[in-house]
């Protein structure tokens, strides 16, 4: 099954048993219920919420990824809103109070949230959540949810964990990682119910990795940084990518201009070595007497690239990247942006499918349903089957091998090498051939061999004596099963199949 939108296969048929349980239903605020899930299920593209602890640069990675700065950065009252950004046709604001009201305002020039907020003396304690409306094409493919953060995640409000419960995908940011961070990446998942949000739908950015050391190229920290923390988180992130975000933010932004390029351009021509020493510090820079750029020219760039994005501005120029389209995509692929862009897209993206269809079954979940009309009881039971059913789903199996990722992690439970190979593959890959360990696009033939192969060495796995590991076998073997019985076309066709047994 290839994954190739938000309503895929999968998601196109937990639509359909939320349309026919809804047609089935007599009391109103249940057929409603299910009314905004299908609509939830039916958007155009998929929700990706940006987590992480305060200060861990969140905003500024969001306006990289809008390519235009919408999102409120620095210490204003409006990042502790959350942010949604969408498509649409014209640019505008929404405010969504907590008296379910809402309130339509036009960006303010500029185009910044907190500008717009802040010129209507708006009541911030009063507003539950923002979205931006705008017809930025970066938002064509996935809604972005910029979540505001605290020293730790689990002590954020409802309206944060809410945001990022109901999204289908998280970008989890962290300036410096640690402890915290685990305890905040629990705190979400235990929030979203703990199993739906995991290795399949979730990657860490090692934000500001200019603070991780005092060299002057701070990457080869980075990487080193970043390959642990993928290593020691890897039950719950995908990957962790190190990005320089002021760097990503203004190398996809609007406001770098020729103006900009000439001040490092005047920069590069001085005296280098004074130049350098200058560049040791912000005091450093900003106290530059005799420099060849004045103060506010200094600050300026500070604002818009830091130290260490103007170290590279003049690395660049030696390049001779003097031109400014030719510095803003040296700063692009030197700040690691192009890295989250890829792994957005060839994890949440391309697994849309699955993503959307584990977020509807979760939300479905947490609905609460309490029929009193006995024909709703059993239309809700009938749900829960279909339900049951769609879980067998070799995509949506993927969630419970999350668990079997943590328990890993955790000691709980051990594995060979060449098992454990084979449990992250069945867990995180995003087709079938993937999760077989076989390369994208392999043909039938090779995933049957691939399935048949590891059904029996998982079978025998299940005669170890742990009840843990035996639970996570048995549907590493049931999803090795179902990929070989179903065949290529793993939708109406399985279905039919199942319901007529």
């Amino acid at each position: 099954m290839t994954e190739s939108g938000p309503v895929g296969p999968v998601t196109s048929r937990l639509i359909a048993v939320c349309t026919r349980t809804r047609d089935r239903l007599r009391t109103p605020e249940l057929r409603d219920r299910l009314d905004g899930l299908v609509a939830r299920l039916g958007e155009p593209s998929i929700r990706v919420a940006v987590g992480g602890r305060m200060n861990a640069g969140k905003s500024t990675l969001v306006n990289a990824l809008l390519q235009e700065r919408l999102a409120a950065t620095g210490a204003t009252e409006t990042t502790r809103l959350v942010t949604w950004f969408r498509h649409s046709h014209q640019a505008r604001l929404r405010v969504h109070h907590r008296d379910g009201t809402d309130r339509l305002l036009p960006l303010a020039p500029g185009g910044g949230v907190g500008a717009t907020v802040a010129d209507r003396g708006a009541d911030v304690a009063g507003i539950a959540h923002l979205t931006v409306e705008t017809p930025n094409e970066a938002l064509s493919r996935h809604t972005i949810v910029d979540t505001p953060g605290t020293d730790s995640l689990s002590r954020l409000d409802p309206d944060s964990l809410g945001a990022l419960g109901d999204a289908d995908a998280v970008v989890y940011l962290m300036p410096h990682p640690g402890e915290r961070d685990v305890e905040a990446i629990d705190a979400v998942r235990g929030w979203t119910g703990g199993l739906r949000l995991g290795a399949a739908n979730m990657i860490g950015v090692l934000s500001r990795i200019d603070t991780l050391s005092g060299e002057d190229d701070p990457w080869p920290t980075a990487h080193r940084v970043a390959q642990r923390y993928a290593r020691e988180l890897r039950a719950v992130l995908s990957d962790v990518v190190p990005v320089a975000g002021l760097l990503a933010e203004t190398a996809r932004g609007p406001d770098f201009g020729e103006a900009d390029a000439r001040l490092l351009r005047s920069l590069a021509d001085g005296d280098r070595g004074r130049t350098t020493r200058a560049l040791r510090t912000v005091q450093r820079f900003r106290g530059w007497d005799d420099a060849p750029v004045d103060v506010g020219d200094r600050e300026r760039l500070l604002e818009l690239l830091g130290l260490h994005g103007i170290r590279v501005g003049l690395e660049l120029l030696d390049e001779g990247r003097r031109a400014t389209p030719a510095l803003l995509e040296g700063f692009a692929r030197r700040s690691g942006i192009e890295t989250v862009l890829e792994r957005i897209d060839t994890v949440f993206v391309a697994g849309a499918d699955r993503l959307r269809a584990s977020a509807g079954i979760a939300a479905l979940e947490h609905l609460g349903w309490d029929a009193t009309d006995e024909v709703d009881r059993r239309s809700l039971f009938t749900l829960q089957s279909e339900l049951d059913r769609l879980r067998l789903e070799p995509a949506l199996r993927q969630v419970d091998l999350a668990a079997a990722l943590v328990d890993l992690e955790a000691g709980r439970m051990r594995l060979a090498d060449e098992h454990l190979a084979r449990l992250r593959d069945l867990a995180t890959g995003s087709d079938d051939a993937r999760r077989l360990g076989l390369d994208p696009g392999a043909d039938r033939e090779a995933v049957v061999a691939a399935a048949t192969a590891q059904i029996p060495a998982w079978r025998a796995l299940e005669a170890r004596p742990s009840r843990v590991l035996q639970r996570h076998v048995r549907t590493a073997r049931e999803m090795c099963e179902h990929i070989l019985f179903a065949g290529p076309s793993q939708g109406p066709t399985w279905q039919a199949r199942t319901e007529s047994r």
